[in-house]
C-alpha cells in the first residue's frame, strides 16, 4: 500500500515548490511554506484537489519539511 508521502499529489506539489522557489529566490516569506500554500490556493487549486481527512496545509507543510524545502 502506498503511503501519503509517496502520493502523486506530493510530488506535483514538490515540483511546483521547486519552480516557484526559483522565481522567488530571495523571498524570506517562503521559509515556512505558508506563502507558497496561499499561492497554491489562488494559482493552482488543482494541485490541492486530493483527498485528505485533515488540514491540507499541515500535510503540505509536512511534505515540504520532509523534502527539506522549508526550515520550519
Amino acid at each position: 500500500m502506498a503511503r501519503k508521502e509517496d502520493s502523486p499529489a506530493k510530488w506535483a506539489i514538490i515540483r511546483e515548490w521547486d519552480a516557484w522557489a526559483l522565481k522567488n529566490p530571495d523571498d524570506p516569506k517562503k521559509l515556512n511554506g505558508m506563502y507558497f500554500f496561499t499561492y497554491l490556493e489562488k494559482e493552482h487549486p488543482d494541485l490541492l484537489d486530493f483527498k485528505h481527512p485533515g488540514d491540507k496545509w499541515q500535510l503540505v507543510h509536512a511534505w515540504l519539511l520532509r523534502e527539506h524545502r522549508v526550515d520550519n
